[in-house]
């Protein structure tokens, strides 16, 4: 059975519930999360995305990434997935970002995206990330700027806002991070 997924308005109200792949042959907006892993020197963990993932296969990622699940809040979703994604059980988590973004066709979302720093043992999920690197923030944005089809389209805007660049990520203001 696929996972059910909140169905919201642009203001990140509840409208109901519905299947991934039902919102996303829709232009329905739904709710996402991603998580940005530090190491303690500040270098940026940046996945790459397995070669059977549905959309943009093989490009890179934010550390952690996925779709809030009907019944869950951001923070659990942030959870699961750093756990899913990675085999990372412990997080101390801080909301930075509440945006609205458009991710490709027919996928609208509004995403909180964490920080976190970590310096622990990761352990991919293959069908999900294919390997990881940990880059400083200036090499990032080199491969932003020589090479931005490197890179999936979410991920290339949420960085570029990060990084102080021009970006499509639209802030929340005031929002809650609940």
């Amino acid at each position: 059975m696929e996972d059910l997924l909140y169905v919201i308005d642009r203001d990140d109200n509840v409208l109901g519930k519905d299947s991934r792949q039902s919102i996303h042959k829709t232009e329905r907006w739904h709710r996402g999360i991603h998580i940005l892993l530090l190491s303690p020197e500040g270098r940026l963990l940046l996945t790459v995305r397995s070669k059977t993932k549905d959309k943009f296969p093989n490009t890179y990622d934010l550390s952690v990434s996925g779709h809030v699940d009907y019944g869950e809040t951001y923070e659990q979703t942030a959870r699961r997935e750093a756990e899913e994604e990675l085999g990372i059980e412990e997080l101390g988590l801080r909301p930075i970002l509440k945006f609205r973004l458009v991710y490709g066709p027919n996928d609208n979302m509004i995403s909180i995206l964490y920080e976190a720093e970590y310096d622990g043992k990761i352990n991919m999920d293959p069908s999900e990330v294919q390997s990881a690197e940990l880059l400083s923030l200036d090499e990032i944005k080199g491969k932003l700027l020589n090479n931005p089809e490197q890179f999936a389209q979410w991920t290339r805007e949420i960085l570029r806002w990060y990084l102080h660049m021009p970006s499509r990520v639209e802030k929340i203001e005031g929002a809650s991070y609940q």
